[in-house]
């Protein structure tokens, strides 16, 4: 993700990622710099991605309730825009160009977030980062994080890990319950037999995923 500053706002820019992920990603971001983005006005670069008129809605309701406005909405996607002109977006920033001499703006040490606790029932944890739940993942719950993931625990929920693109990431469960995991976007087809390893190693790198033990017998 790149923010760039322009007159009057700013703009996000957000990698080809599917819809929700896009937005969950947006949405962490603005929650962990609040004093950045609060009571601003943002311009979103969507990319391909294709957003619904209803999807685009339900984020127009979370930006408000971060009390951030949209002021509009760049895209490749005809779906997209149609979708922004429902709403009275503009596809483009009027009056306004990037400066030739922008930057996009550093990339931030990767954030480690380290959770105790075990999650409640349908409790949904977005995390812009990696991540360490020592605990189980109950059957209910979901976990979603840009990095990697450590679940010391038992795995019945749902963990989508590696949220942001990159072409590496791992996760790193003690024991696999009924629980499913998405890495990069990808299903992960966990085999039988290492379900019942205690401690799997699940990496991705160049598109492609490996799963090991990661605890000798």
């Amino acid at each position: 993700m790149l923010v760039r500053g322009i007159r009057g706002g700013v703009l996000v820019i957000l990698p080809e990622l599917p819809w929700y992920q896009q937005r969950d990603m947006l949405i962490s971001r603005i929650q962990s710099q609040e004093r950045f983005f609060k009571g601003g006005r943002i311009a979103l670069d969507l990319g391909l991605t294709e957003w619904s008129e209803d999807n685009l809605d339900k984020l127009l309701r979370d930006l408000a309730d971060e009390g951030i406005c949209l002021r509009a909405v760049l895209s490749s996607s005809q779906v997209t825009l149609e979708s922004a002109r429902a709403f009275g977006l503009p596809a483009k920033i009027e009056g306004d160009e990037l400066p030739k001499t922008a930057k996009p703006e550093p990339a931030p040490t990767e954030k480690l977030l380290w959770v105790e606790r075990v999650l409640e029932d349908d409790e949904k944890l977005i995390v812009d980062g990696s991540l360490t739940l020592l605990s189980d993942l109950p059957e209910k719950a979901e976990v979603i994080c840009t990095g990697s993931a450590l679940i010391w625990g038992l795995m019945n929920g749902l963990l989508r890990a590696g949220c942001s693109g990159k072409p590496e990431c791992s996760v790193y469960v003690l024991k696999m319950g009924k629980g499913t995991i998405f890495l990069g976007g990808e299903r992960v087809e966990i085999p039988r037999k290492m379900r019942k390893e205690s401690g799997i190693t699940i990496t991705r790198k160049d598109g492609v995923i490996t799963i090991t033990p990661s605890i000798a017998k």
